[in-house]
C-alpha cells in the first residue's frame, strides 16, 4: 500500500493485478491504461445563467448619512459601497450602522447591498472572536 500525503489518496496494488483502487478525491485526475495515448482538452465554457447582476445601490438612509461618509473615508467600504474588511468585521459594521441609523431589517438591507448571505451568522461568529472588542472600539472611534 502506498500513500500520497499531499493529495491524501491511497493506492492499493494487488500482486498479479493490473488494477489500482483510488480512495479519495480524484478530481482533476486523468486515468489511462499503460501504453494508451491521452489527449486532454479544456472543458467548454459554461453559460452564465445567473441573469443580469443586480446593481448595487446604497440605500438612501445610508448614502445620505454622515456616518456612511465616515465609513468610506476610513476605508471600511470602497467607492461602490462594498466592504473592504472581513465578513465578521463587515457584520459588526452593519450592526453598528443599523443601530445608529435606525435601520430595521438590517441583515436584509446589508446582505442585499453587499451581495452576501447569513450576515447574522457572521455577526455571531464575530462576537466569539477575541479581536471583536478591538474592532468595535475602532468602529466607535470612527463613527463618533
Amino acid at each position: 500500500m502506498e500513500e500520497d500525503g499531499k493529495k491524501n489518496v491511497v493506492n492499493n496494488f494487488e500482486a498479479g493485478s493490473n488494477c489500482q483502487v483510488f480512495n479519495g478525491n480524484i478530481s482533476g485526475c486523468v486515468f489511462a491504461m499503460p501504453g494508451a495515448m491521452v489527449t486532454q482538452q479544456a472543458a467548454p465554457p459554461q453559460p452564465n445563467n445567473s441573469g443580469p447582476q443586480e446593481e448595487c445601490v446604497v440605500p438612501e438612509v445610508l448614502a445620505e448619512s454622515e456616518l456612511w461618509q465616515k465609513v468610506k473615508e476610513a476605508g471600511l467600504v470602497d467607492a461602490d459601497g462594498q466592504p473592504t474588511v472581513s465578513r465578521t468585521e463587515a457584520a459588526l459594521l452593519a450592526n453598528m450602522l443599523a443601530r445608529r441609523l435606525g435601520i430595521t431589517n438590517k441583515w436584509k438591507v446589508f446582505e442585499r447591498l453587499w451581495h452576501r448571505n447569513n450576515m447574522r451568522g457572521d455577526y455571531n461568529s464575530a462576537l466569539e472572536q477575541r479581536k471583536s472588542l478591538e474592532i468595535q472600539e475602532r468602529l466607535k472611534n470612527i463613527l463618533d
